[in-house]
């Protein structure tokens, strides 16, 4: 062969190389890339009430007009507590004046004293996903702090079909 027609090998396994090491690069991406966040809409699932042994009935909730709450925006969004605390309203609660707290992860808490706890239990329907929180207050008003994870309350149909269960007989 003459010099003129020979190839050369390296140019061919220098770019074989490369798109190796390429290929390399882009799978180690593709299986070590983080999970995204979750951005799918929280279920609005009323929580359940259960029936006590011996119990003739599961809960006994009051009606909303004799429940007060004061709505708190842990989750930084301009006015949360202010919509919350009309819907609220109108679906026949007491309200406060609403306000603003520390942030905070999580859909949100309830927060009740000892005489506050059938309220708060009431409220819970209203809202699934929030943690029913114990503290020292010695009146029956209820605050609710909603969190980064708040959507929206569930429906007022939701709601009352879930009150509704929790107060039939076991």
């Amino acid at each position: 062969m003459s010099t003129a027609t020979r190839r050369r090998p390296l140019p061919a396994l220098a770019f074989l190389l490369a798109l190796s090491v390429l290929t390399a690069i882009v799978w180690w991406r593709v299986l070590h890339r983080p999970e995204p966040a979750q951005t799918a809409e929280p279920q609005t699932v009323a929580p359940t009430a259960s029936c006590t042994p011996g119990g003739a009935k599961a809960v006994r909730l009051p009606t909303p007009a004799s429940v007060s709450v004061v709505v708190l925006n842990g989750a930084g969004r301009d006015l949360l507590a202010t919509k919350v605390t009309s819907q609220l309203k109108g679906r026949g609660f007491k309200t406060g004046t609403p306000g603003t707290t520390t942030a905070l992860n999580g859909v949100g808490e309830i927060r009740y004293g000892a005489a506050g706890r059938a309220g708060a239990t009431l409220l819970s329907y209203h809202l699934p996903g929030a943690k029913l929180t114990p503290s020292n207050r010695s009146d029956a008003r209820v605050n609710l702090v909603l969190g980064a994870g708040f959507r929206a309350l569930a429906s007022a149909d939701t709601a009352s079909k879930a009150v509704a269960g929790a107060s039939k007989p076991c």
